[in-house]
């Protein structure tokens, strides 16, 4: 039945665009975790920079060779430095990855699928539309019933009757009926509660 492979294709869309976007953040953590040693870098360099600044500091006090003993240590500060600032750009370049690679799990196979299945849903649709605006038309069941005879295999419509086309004809109303519901099943509309067989005639005699 139409109607139930749409939905269930509909499903799988759903639970495939939600399938990838978890794989998508479980990429981009794991590329994120190749940044963690120079995180770590950046941190314990933080740490050890403070130490030296504030030996620095101390030694600068001494009378008379303060200024001697405080550069070694200022230098050193320096190079930390240079190492924390080195560690946090392959940190930046790392996140940066990650992003990339994640967004890029997340949709390429989205949007390949969606390439896919976009236009086919929207045909349904539209398809489905036309139906239901037969539908509530006044004659509305012959209408339906003239759809299937112009467009559904013949075997098919043998199976309603041995001539359909001559029992629709007649204004045999059961035979409309049943020509009538196999549109609405092929279109993969159901037929609404309330609708009720036209009482008008056939469009063609």
């Amino acid at each position: 039945m139409k109607l139930v492979r749409q939905i269930v294709f509909d499903a799988f869309v759903l639970v495939w665009t939600i399938g990838w976007w978890f794989a998508g953040r479980v990429t981009d953590g794991v590329v994120r975790s190749v940044a963690e040693p120079a995180r770590q870098t950046v941190a314990v360099g933080g740490g050890v920079r403070s130490q030296l600044d504030e030996i620095a500091r101390q030694a600068d006090g001494l009378p008379v060779v303060g200024d001697g003993l405080s550069q070694p240590f200022t230098g050193l500060s320096g190079t930390v430095a240079g190492l924390m600032a080195s560690a946090q750009e392959q940190v930046n370049a790392i996140e940066t990855t990650a992003t990339v690679a994640g967004w890029l799990t997340f949709l390429v196979p989205v949007v390949l699928l969606m390439l896919f299945w976009l236009p086919r849903r929207l045909a349904f649709s539209r398809r489905a539309s036309e139906v239901l605006g037969l539908v509530e038309t006044v004659d509305g069941t012959d209408l339906l019933a003239l759809r299937a005879l112009a467009t559904l295999p013949i075997a098919e419509l043998r199976t309603v009757a041995a001539d359909p086309m001559a029992a629709w004809r007649s204004g045999n109303s059961e035979v409309a009926e049943q020509l009538a519901e196999l549109q609405l099943v092929h279109a993969g509309v159901r037929r609404p509660r309330r609708r009720r067989r036209s009482a008008g005639r056939p469009l063609a005699r």
